[in-house]
């Protein structure tokens, strides 16, 4: 079963331009996360490898939503995890948002409102899914015991 565009292609296509013009994002992206979330630094234990392992698997995950090989309910997986090393909900989403705005500035004028609406929609549809995700595994995090 065929399924229809909704920008993915155009999402597909700034990645593939980001990296030929620009090169890895890994670096920018992480800066615009930790002038934000300067305790998201503090989590990586400042190890540029872990940031680049993890960005690489993200990006490689919205790849894989992009081009329909993967739906967007089997890309949940790690969520818990983060939820149980204290990342909110909040800088997850946010993530999201700085990769795309990320790609956007490097590709200046190759950007086009295709590859916005693009991004815009992609991130508006794997934000219910990762939200149920992360109320879930938000019941399973430990609760701290009265004193």
């Amino acid at each position: 079963m065929e399924q229809p565009d909704t920008g993915d292609a155009a999402v597909l296509r700034s990645l593939e331009l980001y990296d030929e013009f620009v090169g890895d994002p890994t670096p920018m992206i992480y800066e615009r996360f930790f002038v934000k979330y300067p305790e998201g630094e503090e989590m990586f234990a400042f190890d540029k490898y872990m940031e680049s392992r993890m960005m690489s698997s993200v990006l490689m995950l919205l790849s894989d939503v992009a081009d329909h090989t993967t739906p967007i309910e089997y890309t949940t997986h790690w969520i818990a995890d983060h939820v149980a090393w204290g990342v909110g909900r909040e800088m997850m989403f946010d993530m999201f948002d700085m990769i795309r705005d990320t790609i956007g500035d490097g590709l200046g004028d190759r950007w086009t409102s295709e590859m916005h609406d693009g991004w815009c929609a992609l991130i508006d549809r794997m934000r219910p899914v990762m939200d149920d995700q992360i109320a879930e595994a938000e019941g399973y995090r430990p609760q701290p015991t009265p004193a």
